[in-house]
């Protein structure tokens, strides 16, 4: 969502360069958030020109309608909102029976007691550092105790899955992150995307060479 249209072929060349993970797809229906972004077509043209895995945040009422709408491919990520559906533990199991990583995304207000009811169908848990819409926002005040209280959950039930961070994530947030249980992050406007498709590979690497002593330091 943080990316021009026509800036879209640049950015996914210069994320292959740097052998990013996951390409972050905002699906936004104007009802359950206050925007409208990114429809299939879109996700289609990345399909066509990547073989980075697509990963799928359907901020939607009714999620398990979209996923018939994108025809998600095997391989990607599927997370959505468990409060916007009745039936979220039955939406992972579809999820996981297409061949994708299936998880959930918590809003800051979102309670995190979901992880344990639903911990046997999770891959990934995507942890909204900000009220979910609208990019460049601050990380909310709550945000480091929550993500504590969902590594906990993690670890008192052997979850082998990812802690997936999104919302301001500048380096200083991401070290704090990473403390507090984060393994992961998305990254935007606060962060890598602001330095233009010729500028992302350099300030990736900037930003990995900060970050990953502190990495090294905290699993030593």
């Amino acid at each position: 969502m943080c990316v021009k249209p026509w800036e879209i072929r640049d950015y996914i060349a210069s994320f292959e360069e740097k052998n990013i993970d996951l390409i972050h797809f905002d699906v936004m229906d104007g009802h359950f958030v206050p925007n409208i972004m990114l429809g299939t077509n879109i996700y289609s043209a990345i399909k066509e020109i990547t073989d980075i895995p697509v990963d799928i945040h359907l901020m939607c009422e009714e999620p398990e309608q979209y996923i018939e709408y994108f025809n998600v491919c095997k391989g990607d990520w599927v997370s959505f909102h468990p409060e916007a559906t009745r039936q979220p533990y039955r939406f992972l199991q579809k999820i996981r029976e297409r061949g994708c990583k299936a998880g959930i995304a918590l809003n800051p207000g979102t309670p995190v007691q979901y992880v344990e009811e639903m911990k046997s169908v999770l891959d990934f848990i995507l942890v909204m550092a900000v009220e979910p819409g609208f990019s460049g926002q601050k990380m909310v005040p709550d945000h480091l105790s929550k993500l504590r209280r969902i590594k906990s959950i993690v670890d008192e039930n052997r979850m082998d899955i990812e802690i997936i961070v999104d919302g301001n994530t500048t380096i200083d947030n991401c070290k704090k992150m990473l403390d507090a249980g984060a393994t992961g992050f998305v990254a935007g406007t606060s962060s890598l995307i602001k330095y233009g498709a010729a500028g992302f590979a350099k300030a990736y690497e900037e930003f990995m060479n900060q970050l990953t002593p502190f990495i090294n330091e905290l699993v030593s």
